[in-house]
């Protein structure tokens, strides 16, 4: 998400109804000023969901919203300026899994110019942050596994080539 422009985009959070390909699309959320919205993950009973778009301090930030498009909060992760979470995820004892770039670091490769998010995991009021994944290169895309542990992407491409570099990785949350 870091390397994406945070606005200039025409689109929306939808609810497709009834859900068969006749079904109505019906909005439920559109942002304001073009801004990115996307990295969707409903709760496991469907009743909220959350999403990453541009926050308060113009950095990526993870919101929740009800299903039925109430109650639409940013939530109160690691708020400084130079630093974007997104993708986040709902865990079962309500703890929440987010990608951060807290560690400050850059692919090496990319001219520095790619920042690294790492995964984090905090409770659902935003207390008890605590970084998850320590290596060089990006971590995204968690999702519940039916075992409880979390699949993951890293981008891991030392010694193998750059073509082939995303990788499947669980962890337990």
């Amino acid at each position: 998400n870091s390397s994406l422009p945070r606005t200039g985009y025409d689109h929306q959070i939808a609810v497709l109804s009834p859900i068969r390909p006749a079904g109505e699309l019906c909005p439920l959320f559109q942002p304001e000023g073009g801004r990115f919205v996307g990295d969707v993950d409903l709760d496991f009973d469907a009743s909220r969901m959350l999403f990453s778009m541009p926050g308060s301090n113009g950095c990526w930030q993870v919101f929740e919203m009800g299903a039925d498009g109430r109650n639409l909060r940013q939530l109160p992760l690691i708020n400084e300026p130079d630093v974007d979470n997104y993708d986040a995820c709902y865990l079962p004892d309500g703890r929440i899994v987010f990608g951060s770039t807290t560690c400050f670091q850059s692919v090496p490769c990319e001219r520095r110019l790619d920042e690294v998010s790492t995964l984090h995991v905090m409770n659902a009021d935003g207390s008890e942050v605590r970084r998850l994944c320590f290596d060089q290169d990006h971590n995204f895309y968690p999702t519940m596994m039916s075992d409880g542990r979390i699949l993951y992407t890293r981008w891991e491409y030392t010694d193998i080539a750059h073509a082939f570099s995303a990788r499947l990785f669980t962890m337990n949350p």
